[in-house]
């Protein structure tokens, strides 16, 4: 069986869609995976040819509209929902929800429902409902299926919304062949259907974790009313507690703590993990090259590679009155693992390549690991002994990237032997104040360490070891080569040699957060968590570092692409201890924006403002002074860079993605509570419910919740009172003879 996934517009929704359908076997799939097919770009793929095989064969078909389109189609197609309640032997239309968005409320125990969407009839029970109940709701519903539909009357045809298939008439007898007909139990709901709701939470979804990292509001289980928006803030509270559990890395079923010394088993027993060999191998896109031992270490962030690590484990003993006294008690048991480290900008087909290269390379079996550039696990890291470095570009571009004499690292890593190098843009604006950076002449062999004034110590000796290592081994990728003889300048903030900021251009210390006036010692390790609702309720995931050391100060945990990267328009809080940020997204010009995705985006905001106030409100009852700012995806906040590394982007790549009509908010900073304010605004002169754009935060469905009464009687000629009583498809319509739908 197969599952596909052809993708025209909104990929990310589509995409988590189509994977929790595949692993959650929903509708009955049984596909081992998800293919996804690319409109325009891999159509003649076999997956391609396979899907249009199962359709009866690939014709032309009506391409996607505009943004605007997609909103008229959203509130079109609500007035064909139809709600029937089963009462007695009848089905009886339910006027609360006739032509309106089905909301949980209406799904009770003792209830049986019929939801008509057209192309999808489904029949639903409570679980208190009877066997007698559930038959005659089934004959009604197929009565209801192989009866007349009529939609002559609506703005669409849901069987035919594009109205390109002459065969399906907006009145006729009985539905296609290829609509559904489904008969769902309380509990047991589809995700189709539940995604036809307006307020669905999947209960199942609470308390559970996503990787160790999401925290899960528990105490959040109100029902919203009608009146309120879907999404309620997040628990802040929930957000302060710092994580404590050490980082451990479990391979084919033994805990490897950090990949190296002395590791406490479940039984009380005690290992030694300690590496014996390691091998990589170069993936191309058809092959793949073993690299030499002096490259051993040396990556490029447009490239894929396969590590073999060969490692020991071995028995340790020691003294009970002694115990970190331990020694090996035998030459143990080798075991080897492969991992499959992926470049932040290597292509696709090379990360799937690297996959494949593993069936050749596995001549010993052992676990496989994929490691994402900037996510390597202490495990992988200390393979290298404090000699990885990141170089930019790809390796068969070395003569390329050669041409630049000078190059600047940023130091990663919170003990030496985990220490690696990443490389940055050669500028001032790359330097960070709390974290030492290692400069590297190519053509004089001469190479700077440089301390950041707010460097903590562990942090300089890391650098101090990555420095001595490119020395010893003066690897061809760093420009090097055998008879290089490097000499090493070692030099604090504000006290650099000239020949320092030759390399950088000039000596420019207001193109970076320099902190040498500033008289904090900045020993706290800044916090990152996304803020979403696409789980169903508003919740904050915490990122962090994969190789972080719990009693140690990380200075410099995240990369600003953990930012740029993610799905957008999307949300960050970041918490830089005295500051803390909400970071706003933007929507790419180049996807379809439609009014409802519009809506949840000023819902998420609003839940995300109200988050980071309470967030910042927690944290002063602590004892911090805390100041809240949005920050835009568009600014290159200062403030907000110091906690994050740049590595080699120009992000205006991203930055001229952002949506044009929000180019006044680019070079000011602005409070959380005054944009807040505007969003949290309940009415409006009918004026401004008339223009267009209409103002932020309002929902283009519900014009009329924002009038005061007096505004209300004026637009719609009858009292709030008396339009409430009235049928959903009916007030419809009586709002879009006003003007106000």
């Amino acid at each position: 069986m197969n599952c596909f996934l052809i993708v025209r517009v909104f990929l990310s929704q589509a995409a988590e869609l189509a994977q929790f359908i595949q692993t959650k076997r929903d509708l009955g799939c049984r596909a081992n995976y998800v293919e996804l097919i690319e409109e325009g770009i891999n159509t003649h793929s076999y997956a391609a040819k396979e899907f249009w095989k199962i359709l009866g064969g690939q014709i032309s078909y009506q391409s996607a509209g505009t943004p605007d389109e997609d909103e008229l189609y959203e509130s079109a197609i609500v007035e064909t929902n139809c709600i029937y309640r089963l009462v007695d032997d009848k089905l009886v239309p339910d006027d609360d929800f006739w032509g309106k968005v089905p909301r949980c409320t209406l799904l009770s125990p003792k209830q049986v429902l019929v939801f008509d969407f057209g192309s999808e009839v489904y029949v639903w029970h409570g679980k208190e409902v009877t066997l007698a109940q559930r038959k005659v709701a089934f004959q009604l519903a197929k009565h209801l299926w192989n009866g007349t539909f009529d939609y002559t009357n609506c703005d669409i045809n849901p069987l035919d919304p594009g109205e390109c298939n002459s065969l399906i008439p907006r009145k006729g007898q009985g539905r296609p062949d290829w609509a559904m007909f489904g008969r769902l139990t309380q509990h047991n709901e589809t995700t189709l259907f539940k995604e036809k709701f307006l307020d669905w939470t999947d209960s199942k979804k609470k308390g559970t974790i996503k990787n160790g990292h999401e925290h899960l509001n528990e105490n959040n289980k109100e029902q919203q009313s009608p009146e309120q928006n879907m999404m309620r803030a997040y628990d802040a509270s929930l957000m302060l507690p710092l994580l404590q559990t050490p980082v451990r890395t479990v391979l084919d079923g033994v805990d490897l703590g950090r990949g190296y010394g002395p590791v406490a088993g479940d039984d009380r027993r005690h290992f030694e993990i300690s590496t014996t060999a390691v091998d990589i191998w170069h993936i191309l896109e058809f092959d793949y090259s073993r690299l030499p031992k002096q490259s051993i270490g040396q990556f490029h962030e447009g490239d894929t590679y396969v590590v073999k690590w060969k490692y020991m484990v071995s028995t340790a003993v020691g003294k009970r009155q002694n115990p970190d006294a331990v020694r090996s008690a035998g030459a143990g048991k080798e075991k080897c693992s492969y991992f499959f480290w992926q470049g932040r900008n290597s292509t696709v087909s090379e990360k799937g390549t690297s996959a494949l290269m593993t069936v050749e390379l596995d001549e010993e079996r052992g676990a496989q690991v994929q490691v994402q550039q900037g996510k390597e696990p202490p495990c992988f890291l200390q393979c290298f002994n404090g000699g990885m470095v990141v170089h930019a570009g790809k390796r068969e571009e070395e003569e390329e990237n050669s041409q630049n004499d000078w190059r600047l690292y940023c130091v990663r890593g919170e003990v030496p032997v985990e220490g690696h190098l990443l490389e940055v843009a050669c500028h001032c604006s790359s330097l960070r104040s709390r974290t030492s950076m290692v400069l590297l002449s190519v053509s004089k062999a001469t190479m700077y360490v440089w301390h950041g004034c707010k460097a903590q110590l562990h942090t300089r000796d890391v650098g101090c070891t990555a420095a001595d290592k490119i020395k010893e081994q003066c690897p061809l990728e760093a420009g090097l080569h055998s008879s290089s003889k490097v000499t090493i300048y070692e030099c604090d903030e504000g006290a650099e040699p000239t020949g320092f900021w030759e390399a950088l251009g000039r000596r420019d210390r207001k193109a970076y957060d320099c902190m040498l006036q500033d008289p904090g010692k900045f020993n706290f390790t800044p916090r990152l968590y996304q803020l979403s609702s696409t789980s169903g309720e508003f919740v904050a995931m915490e990122f962090f570092y994969p190789a972080r050391i719990t009693e140690e100060v990380n200075s410099l945990p995240f990369l600003q692409e953990d930012l740029y990267t993610a799905s957008q328009p999307a949300l960050f809080l970041v918490d830089n201890l005295h500051e803390v940020y909400l970071w706003q997204g933007w929507w790419p010009q180049d996807s379809e924006s439609p009014g409802s995705a519009r809506i949840r985006w000023d819902a998420d905001r609003k839940c995300a403002m109200e988050t980071v106030l309470q967030y910042c409100t927690d944290n002063i009852t602590k004892g911090k002074k805390v100041e809240t700012t949005i920050y835009h995806a568009k600014q290159q906040q200062l403030s907000v860079r110091v906690s994050m590394t740049d590595v080699c982007t120009d992000h205006n790549v991203y930055l001229h993605l952002c949506v044009s009509q929000e180019a006044e908010v680019c070079n000011q900073i602005i409070l959380v509570e005054d944009v807040l304010a505007r969003l949290c605004k309940t009415t409006y002169p009918l004026a401004d419910l008339l223009a267009r754009p209409l103002p932020e935060g309002v929902d283009p469905l519900r014009l009329e919740i924002y009038l005061d009464n007096d505004d209300f009687e004026k637009a719609l000629e009858m009292s709030r009172d008396e339009y409430e009583v009235l049928p959903g498809w009916k007030q419809v319509n009586v709002k879009k003879a006003k003007g106000l739908f």
